[in-house]
């Protein structure tokens, strides 16, 4: 597989809960991940916030992918069912090295989404 492919196929395992074990397993285990919210620095961090996620997400459509060596890029749209965020655009870009994924930068406009994570914690 190319770079390319191995995050396409990451990035589609979200869709499928059957396909999900398949896109973790293209995680490093030293895999660092950044979003506008979170800065993790293992596979097993993320696949906590994987979990989370993963109970709210309806969708991830691919639109756009670029590969310039060991980096690609998706342009994305992922959908939600919480009020406010159902549809957000991304940009994440990813380093693969070997066949596995490294690490990857998630860039969306987390303004709501950090409104509903407030509006959760002052409700616990």
């Amino acid at each position: 597989m190319t770079n390319q492919e191995i995050v396409i196929k990451f990035l589609s395992g979200f869709n499928n809960p059957e396909m999900i074990e398949d896109s973790l397993s293209l995680l490093d285990d030293d895999y660092k991940f950044k979003n506008p919210m979170v800065e993790l620095g293992s596979k097993k961090e993320f696949i906590a916030l994987a979990r989370e996620i993963g109970a709210v997400l309806t969708n991830l459509n691919i639109m756009y992918t670029a590969q310039n060596g060991e980096w690609v890029a998706a342009y994305y749209e992922f959908r939600s069912s919480l009020p406010g965020v159902e549809s957000n655009m991304a940009s994440e870009w990813f380093r693969v090295e070997n066949g596995i994924i490294k690490e990857s930068h998630l860039i969306y406009d987390a303004t709501n989404w950090r409104k509903i994570y407030a509006q959760m914690e002052s409700d616990d």
